[in-house]
């Protein structure tokens, strides 16, 4: 690494540099059985340049790449797209914790272990079901440096297991997904083969739902797909090309005072963590929506100097992307919440739901796992219905409570969340 940006400095060239190796091994099940069992090990190496104000950006998957990287990055930048920054120089980084050698250590048979009692789980269900289950580790070098003298190094591990079934009986398809990530060996399987087998008993049943407006109680898997277009509306490329409808309305109150939204790239075991962003700007916890008010936008290192903002380290070459995003939970839980519904609808699982213009706020899509609540009760599955609401509209007026609880997706960490006028509309309706 040192060799390379020495290189680049006697090219006058600003240059950062990101090196990552990676062994991933993971452990799949079909049909109940062990399927395969993979080990893979991975090199990559990108390279951003400045060159006369002219950004170019290569990657190598090659040990020995690091002289071709350079001379990629540098043609690159001959046509690149003209930039307004420099990269940043050092400063002082949180630690994460976000390496585990409990991960790092656990085996290829301790996996399969693992994989075999959900499969043998799902299987009990019913002995027609298609249970699937996936068993995933990965441990990560990583290392940053760039020509200001910025070179830092940090590992990480990851840990994802999901399990889920699909069930076809008579003209019904019932399927259900569930899983737990984290950069630690952090999962519940009583959880997890509660939610399935709920799932399972309570989604062959089949009930109608008349088309109006309703309490939904959106799962966090669900409220995700809720989430999405707020992410977009704040990303600040979207800002500053003037299409987010979030322009110019820092300090305004958005939405609901119980609604924050937080991007923390330092969070102790937050699969996003990490020391820096993409571009070599320290990682930080930076709230986006406190409650109700916007406070900041995704920014990377263009839009941060386009809008005349500080950048919060979410700069990638390509724009800004959230490292961990939370929405705070409330102080309610979940099995109150669901206790509290006269009549509505609990979404768990939707399809097609990010399709449209995000900057609308308008999310539309099948309800591809649902529940119709009756007296706080789970009575059936609903099929064939449609829902539709707009993010800034009600989460900002029907916003009703976010759950205590939260659930790590991955790189989101959301509650449940019940909103009140939701649209559902059935397919002949």
């Amino acid at each position: 690494m040192k060799k390379l940006l020495d290189n680049a400095v006697s090219r006058r060239l600003e240059a950062t540099l990101i090196m990552s190796e990676t062994k991933h091994t993971s452990v799949s099940f079909d049909f109940n059985r062990l399927k395969t069992i993979r080990n893979t090990e991975s090199l990559n190496m990108n390279l951003q340049v400045i060159k006369e104000g002219k950004l170019g950006v290569a990657n190598s998957t090659r040990a020995d790449g690091e002289d071709e990287v350079l001379e990629n990055a540098v043609n690159v930048a001959e046509y690149g797209s003209k930039v307004s920054y420099g990269f940043p120089q050092p400063e002082p980084h949180a630690d994460p914790k976000v390496f585990h050698r409990d991960v790092q250590d656990l085996t290829v048979d301790e996996m399969i272990s693992l994989g075999e009692e959900l499969a043998n789980f799902i299987k009990s269900l019913d002995p027609s079901i298609n249970g699937s289950v996936g068993i995933q580790k990965s441990v990560a070098q990583e290392t940053i440096g760039n020509t200001h003298g910025l070179d830092a190094h940090f590992r990480k591990t990851a840990f994802v297991i999901s399990s889920g079934f699909q069930f076809v009986e008579g003209q019904n398809l019932l399927s259900s997904w569930d899983w737990d990530a984290s950069t630690g060996m952090e999962y519940d399987l009583s959880k997890m083969k509660t939610k399935l087998k709920e799932d399972f008993d309570i989604g062959r049943k089949n009930v109608s739902v008349e088309p109006g407006l309703y309490n939904v109680a959106f799962t966090p898997m669900g409220f995700a797909d809720i989430v999405a277009p707020i992410i977009a509306c704040l990303n600040g490329r979207a800002v500053m090309r003037g299409i987010s409808p979030l322009k110019d309305r820092l300090g305004e109150g958005i939405f609901a005072p119980s609604f924050s939204l937080i991007e923390d790239g330092t969070l102790d075991g937050g699969l996003g963590s990490q020391l820096y962003d993409n571009q070599g700007v320290a990682c930080r916890r930076t709230p986006l929506i406190e409650n109700g008010v916007l406070r900041e936008y995704l920014l990377d290192l263009e839009s941060a100097q386009r809008l005349g903002r500080q950048p919060i380290g979410t700069g990638s070459p390509g724009g800004a992307g959230p490292n961990n995003l939370l929405v705070c939970p409330g102080d309610t839980r979940w099995e109150n919440l669901l206790k509290g519904m006269k009549k509505g609808i609990v979404i768990d699982q939707t399809m097609g739901a990010w399709a449209g213009n995000p900057y609308t706020g308008t999310v539309t899509g099948n309800i591809a796992l649902g529940y119709l609540v009756i007296d706080g009760k789970k009575v059936g599955r609903v099929k064939d219905c449609m829902f539709s609401l707009n993010v800034f509209t009600h989460l900002k007026s029907n916003l009703l409570a976010v759950s205590k609880e939260t659930k790590n997706l991955g790189q989101m960490i959301l509650p449940y969340c019940l909103i009140e006028g939701v649209s559902i509309a059935g397919r002949d309706s």
